[in-house]
């Protein structure tokens, strides 16, 4: 589950960026036209990555995942999709199935500011039925800025079923084309520096008293530096980064080494104009 949640948050981002990139901004779109339209378009993405975190914590030895989603987008907003994804050391391999919802906008006429809020849904793929997931649903709510090569965007989720968790994720992004092949095809690149805070189980000893006990501690429990380099050739958009992972832990007994990943996406965008 914490891993699905993993992709989940990541997931959204990617969700803001495209509205961002292909409805709100019109000065660096992927595919439109010269001038300004209103169109709905379809998305149909993969993923593949090096290793599986949490946190900032790897999950496993070089475990391998792979990410796939589709979705729509409406031109009032609106978008749905479904998403799916699987580790090459689980079993069964292929983990949950998550289908979201949602709602994304611009705040003002400059479009500086956007807006975002959905809601997902786990289905878990577990034949071992004593297997416990706290968690069935997510909310998330996100609020972004970006003018022109750089942005500001934080995200927050609520995980809740059985049992509930927040986490909130703030993030320094910039993009910006390093060769223009054509009207458009391009190379480009969207470094980011992000934080990640959730609350983590802490052990604790007082000096009066030997026992261990533990606490719910809220706090920073990941920074992560991701570098892009991506090629969009007509409505396919190709992407390798590295990432940089340097978890923190409240917890004084415990320490978490810096981790390095590498992830391949490809993804299939298909415009529908309206006229």
């Amino acid at each position: 589950m914490i891993m699905s949640g993993t992709q989940l948050f990541a997931q959204t981002d990617k969700i803001d960026s495209l509205l961002n990139d292909l409805v709100y901004n019109d000065s660096d779109p992927l595919i439109m036209p010269e001038k300004p339209v209103k169109f709905d378009f379809l998305y149909a993405g993969g993923s593949l990555s090096s290793k599986s975190f949490y946190a900032g914590r790897e999950i496993g030895s070089d475990m391998l995942s792979i990410t796939g989603n589709i979705f729509y987008y409406n031109s009032t907003g609106l978008f749905m999709g479904v998403s799916g994804n699987w580790y090459d050391q689980l079993t069964p391999a292929y983990s949950n199935t998550t289908v979201s919802a949602g709602f994304s906008t611009a705040l003002d006429k400059k479009k500086l500011f956007t807006f975002r809020t959905s809601y997902s849904r786990f289905i878990y793929n577990t034949p071992d039925t004593a297997s416990y997931y706290p968690y069935a649903n997510n909310l998330n709510l996100g609020l972004s800025f970006r003018k022109s090569w750089i942005g500001l965007r934080v995200s927050g989720n609520l995980l809740f079923g059985d049992e509930s968790r927040i986490n909130i994720s703030p993030a320094l992004f910039t993009r910006f084309t390093i060769i223009k092949l054509g009207k458009y095809n391009k190379i480009y690149t969207a470094p980011e520096v992000s934080a990640f805070f959730t609350s983590e189980t802490v052990s604790t000893t007082q000096n009066t008293d030997p026992t261990l006990n533990t606490d719910e501690v809220f706090g920073l429990l990941n920074t992560q530096l991701y570098v892009p380099l991506g090629i969009s050739v007509g409505n396919f958009d190709f992407e390798f980064s590295l990432s940089q992972n340097i978890p923190t832990t409240n917890d004084v007994n415990i320490s978490y080494p810096a981790k390095t990943f590498y992830s391949v996406s490809v993804g299939y965008m298909v415009p529908i104009v309206k006229k």
